[in-house]
């Protein structure tokens, strides 16, 4: 355990190479003051990580993919990769601190970039925000655009946001044995949505 999460940077924890003297106090970074948005547009919304582990579960050893019964192999909140890139594997095992982190780290790298890409990302609140990345978190980074994803697409292109929550209810496998708790999901993010 402890080994998904070991990054090769070393943490800096402070401290500066100037004399103390000639130092300056820093001043505190800006809060994000975006559309009745906390979270600024680069970063995870708090209300979407809640979302994703509402739905997700947590797991600390590795299990197969609910509909596929194999991989991709899933452990933490839902993650199939660790912290490098390299899948899982069944019999893998982390800490929960470490599917916490890995939740952040995935979403900041892998989800947040594309995300960022559909039209008017920076005018949306935290719980618009927090919906999509829930969404995408199921269903892939790259939702926006894709083949299978044009009715959400073009709601989200058009800025047509009423219409949301229900483009995100048709993606829920109909008639497979998970479209029950893909509904509750889809109907979970759609509410976030109009928070």
């Amino acid at each position: 355990m402890g080994s998904y999460l070991r990054s090769t940077t070393p943490k800096v924890t402070g401290g500066s190479s100037a004399p103390a003297a000639a130092a300056e106090p820093a001043a505190p970074a800006p809060a994000w003051t975006g559309s009745g948005s906390k979270t600024p547009p680069d970063e995870a919304p708090p209300v979407g990580l809640k979302l994703i582990k509402e739905f997700e579960g947590c797991h600390l050893e590795a299990y197969p993919d609910p509909l596929s019964g194999g991989p991709p192999i899933t452990i933490g909140w839902g993650s199939t990769r660790d912290k490098n890139g390299n899948p899982f594997k069944l019999g893998d095992k982390i800490t929960q601190d470490e599917a916490d982190a890995l939740l952040v780290d995935q979403c900041r790298k892998q989800f947040i970039p594309s995300l960022r890409k559909i039209p008017h990302w920076d005018e949306m609140s935290d719980g618009q925000r927090g919906a999509l990345l829930s969404f995408a978190y199921n269903l892939g980074a790259g939702f926006y655009g894709g083949t299978n994803f044009n009715t959400i697409s073009k709601r989200l292109k058009n800025k047509e946001w009423d219409l949301v929550p229900d483009a995100l209810f048709l993606y829920r496998n109909p008639g497979s044995h998970v479209e029950a708790g893909l509904a509750r999901r889809r109907k979970a993010e759609g509410e976030l949505w109009k928070s």
